[in-house]
């Protein structure tokens, strides 16, 4: 990878929150673009990976969303916290004892041992 190589644009890295510079390939990897963040490149050349860098935007537009990503959202947080402090008791599923599974499953085979018989007689 030269460093002469034109910055076509760049994205947000979301595993270092900074811009990541989009370059296009050269050679057998023409076809595909390429990016460089301080997580260092990024080389990947499958569809989901590459329709992500070819959204590139000038710099200014990603060091904007940067911000935004990095300014804590306390109404958010708020409603997160109010959630976790106060779980619905109706979703919440209650856990079978060990017991309780063994009878089930003695049960479910008593019948259904019982139907296998009853069809090898008839059969």
């Amino acid at each position: 990878m030269d460093n002469e190589t034109e910055i076509l644009g760049y994205v947000v890295c979301r595993t270092c929150l900074n811009p990541k510079s989009i370059k296009q390939g050269k050679g057998k990897r023409a076809a595909f673009v390429h990016g460089r963040c301080e997580c260092g490149p990024d080389t990947r050349t499958g569809k989901a990976a590459q329709v992500e860098m070819k959204a590139f935007k000038p710099l200014e537009e990603v060091q904007s969303e940067i911000e935004v990503l990095k300014t804590p959202k306390s109404e958010v947080n708020q409603v997160v916290n109010e959630v976790v402090s106060k779980p619905n008791q109706d979703t919440e599923s209650k856990q079978m004892g060990t017991v309780a599974c063994v009878g089930i499953g003695a049960v479910m085979g008593l019948v259904f041992g019982g139907l296998v018989k009853t069809l090898k007689m008839v059969a």
